[in-house]
């Protein structure tokens, strides 16, 4: 399986080792290339549930498009509150939600 999207904008050395670690680090990786600004992720089928949700993180982190995993998407999957929520608004529900349990 295929992905192809848009790579990020790396501020430094460290944040593009970071980016290309975290996604050889998922079991599936099979492998990445890049052609101009676009990079052509190749994973093994099946995609588990757990890496599908690490891709999803990785894609939110550098502001990627998460609808490029949509082929990904699947009953185990399809829960996963990054698929289209902003991370700014999951962070602050849980902020208030874990706030509401200390009261």
């Amino acid at each position: 399986m295929i992905i192809s999207f848009e790579g990020p904008v790396f501020f430094s050395p460290a944040d593009e080792d970071h980016f290309f670690s975290w996604l050889r680090s998922i079991p599936e990786f099979q492998s990445i290339k890049g052609f101009a600004t676009t990079l052509e992720l190749e994973l093994r089928a099946p995609v588990q549930p757990d890496s599908v949700r690490q891709l999803l993180v990785v894609f939110r982190r550098w502001h990627l498009d998460t609808m490029k995993l949509v082929a990904l998407r699947s009953p185990e999957t399809d829960g996963f509150v990054l698929w289209s929520a902003n991370i700014e608004t999951v962070l602050v529900q849980r902020l208030r939600k874990s706030q509401g349990a200390e009261a």
